[in-house]
């Protein structure tokens, strides 16, 4: 399923909803009933291979000081999740170090909704960067299982097929900027193989390990150097509580990719991922 994006100056909302089951998911719904004074929670992922690390803003569209949010974001990184009141905030990216008063190379408006979790992410070359609102689900799965989608993210790989050595096939031409639904598979530790059906030569082999009660999502990035990689990312380990942590430093692009990559163990079943049912407003400079 294509994950859609703004491009510069294009005003619109995101209202397409991933139901299906792949490497970033759950089979089910959302937390049930939850209430509109509810908070939501929102983070934030680099996806674009060329663009240095960024400091990432989150002010209320309403007005009020820009504060800083996530330092020096580098590529591959995605936050831990920030609880925050329904409404519209304003994410905005500025160069390492730049004064919070500086221009926004990139930023863009995320409407957000009690009980209800975001990612908001920067995708594709510095000069064709793109902005996405992905609409996560935190819900947990059965015990014994996990669920896992996948985020095509590598620039190099124009479409993708993600394998487990062996076993099922996770993802199929998952065209480069989309995202897949989820699905649901047995606790365990996996070896998942991703490969460009265009170029096979374009391929990189992960260990996953799958355990019970978990989200995972899997980012494939190009890696530092040439090729792709893979690498996951806990959405959530228990009942109601998403993971924490902080962005890592240079994640996908200095990942290790065929040469042995390690995707980090969880446990796992992976919520539904929700993709859209957010409005985007878009501008961009040249992030150098």
């Amino acid at each position: 399923m294509p994950i859609r994006s703004n491009r510069p100056t294009t005003a619109g909302a995101v209202g397409l909803i991933a139901m299906a089951s792949v490497a970033f998911g759950l089979i089910g719904t959302g937390p049930a009933a939850a209430a509109p004074s509810d908070p939501a929670l929102i983070r934030v992922a680099h996806f674009s291979p060329d663009t240095p690390g960024v400091d990432v803003y989150l002010t209320a569209f309403s007005g009020g000081t820009a504060s800083l949010w996530v330092p020096n974001a580098a590529y591959g990184g995605v936050s831990a999740y920030k609880q925050v009141a329904p409404g519209i905030y304003v994410v905005s990216m500025r160069p390492h170090g730049a004064a919070p008063s500086t221009p926004a190379a990139v930023s863009w408006n995320i409407q957000v909704a009690g009980g209800q979790a975001y990612t908001a992410a920067a995708i594709g070359s510095n000069s064709s960067l793109k902005t996405i609102v992905l609409h996560d689900d935190l819900t947990l799965p059965p015990n014994g299982t996990g669920r896992v989608r996948v985020v095509q993210a590598a620039s190099r790989a124009p479409t993708a097929n993600i394998a487990a050595v062996g076993g099922v096939t996770v993802a199929q031409a998952v065209p480069f900027a989309s995202t897949t639904g989820y699905t649901s598979v047995p606790a365990g530790s996996w070896t998942l193989r991703a490969t460009d059906p265009g170029s096979p030569a374009v391929s990189t082999t992960a260990q996953l390990s799958v355990a019970s009660g978990t989200v995972l999502s899997i980012l494939l990035l190009d890696a530092k150097g040439g090729g792709i990689t893979m690498r996951s990312v806990l959405d959530a380990a228990s009942a109601g509580t998403p993971p924490s942590g902080s962005v890592p430093g240079g994640g996908g692009g200095t990942a290790v990719g065929s040469n042995g990559a390690t995707v980090a163990a969880v446990d796992a079943a992976l919520a539904v991922l929700v993709l859209g049912s957010a409005t985007v407003l878009y501008r961009r400079r040249r992030l150098v």
